[in-house]
């Protein structure tokens, strides 16, 4: 059986609290322990080092995608299956290709442009039949959400547009949807 790729996109620093870094470990650990793998931005720091390593020791195949320009400023993760990239443009059309499913966790601009991008390539019709779950731990994406609902009411997106996104906030409802696929 063929594992499916779940896209994480995070932040490659580790944030405010050392919660964060917890979440991103119970995360990957959670995508390795129901047999998924793991497709990231590559990077050894913050989030998406502590998300990857935490999936690769529990079973989960790695793949990194990475700038050749960022390599030269952070450090890709060790012991991973890392694909170079020219543009951060080619980066995330790889990452959106190979991924069956998007988790959004804390992050800074980066991730909100990732985040941004997988749902306005989903409402365009450019990605689909893929969920994309944004994970609003401690509601670090409240005003996200609250703008999201703010273009829907006034009628900016399309009523349909919640069907492909979720948001979750407790790892036990992310384990259990992780189990239904």
């Amino acid at each position: 059986m063929v594992k499916k790729n779940i896209c994480v996109f995070c932040g490659a620093s580790s944030g405010s609290s050392p919660d964060f870094i917890t979440l991103a470990e119970k995360i990957g650990k959670m995508i390795g322990e129901n047999n998924f793998n793991l497709i990231y931005g590559a990077g050894s720091t913050g989030l998406m080092g502590a998300c990857a390593k935490s999936a690769q020791q529990s079973g989960a195949k790695v793949f990194g995608v990475m700038p050749n320009f960022l390599a030269r400023v952070e450090k890709p993760l060790d012991g991973i299956n890392t694909r170079f990239t020219t543009t951060m443009r080619s980066r995330k059309a790889i990452m959106y290709k190979k991924a069956f499913l998007f988790i959004i966790l804390p992050g800074g601009i980066g991730t909100l442009d990732e985040c941004v991008e997988v749902l306005t390539l989903i409402q365009l019709k450019q990605i689909k039949e893929k969920k994309i779950i944004i994970f609003n731990y401690k509601n670090y994406w409240n005003f996200l959400i609250k703008l999201l609902d703010k273009m829907k009411k006034e009628k900016f997106m399309n009523d349909n547009f919640y069907s492909d996104l979720i948001e979750l906030n407790e790892l036990n409802k992310l384990k259990t949807l992780l189990k239904s696929f």
